[in-house]
């Protein structure tokens, strides 16, 4: 599964644009309309979330605020989750 490093958690989620990198957002909704309006892309904060090691955990997690989970066997389900959650799904390398 997917780990939050530290006590203090940064937030969950970035945006790229030309402008560099902001990670501000602690749900992807909001990161992707900004990231949208800003005409960057939104994606995970790799500094803060990890990979577990190798064959631990399902094929996919859900990546909030709050944590990762590595439950889902599948992209549909994992998806699903992530909306609800208004977290990312992620595959699980």
């Amino acid at each position: 599964m997917l780990i939050f490093s530290g006590a203090a958690v940064a937030a969950p989620f970035c945006i790229v644009t030309a402008s560099g990198k902001q990670c501000y957002y602690y749900d992807s909704p909001s990161c992707e309309r900004a990231a949208a309006s800003a005409r960057g892309a939104s994606l995970i904060n790799d500094a803060e979330v990890h990979a577990p090691p190798a064959g631990q955990g399902a094929p996919f997690c859900v990546v909030t605020a709050t944590g990762t989970n590595c439950w889902y066997y599948d992209a549909p389900s994992c998806q699903r989750a992530a909306a609800s959650a208004r977290g990312q799904c992620v595959v699980n390398r």
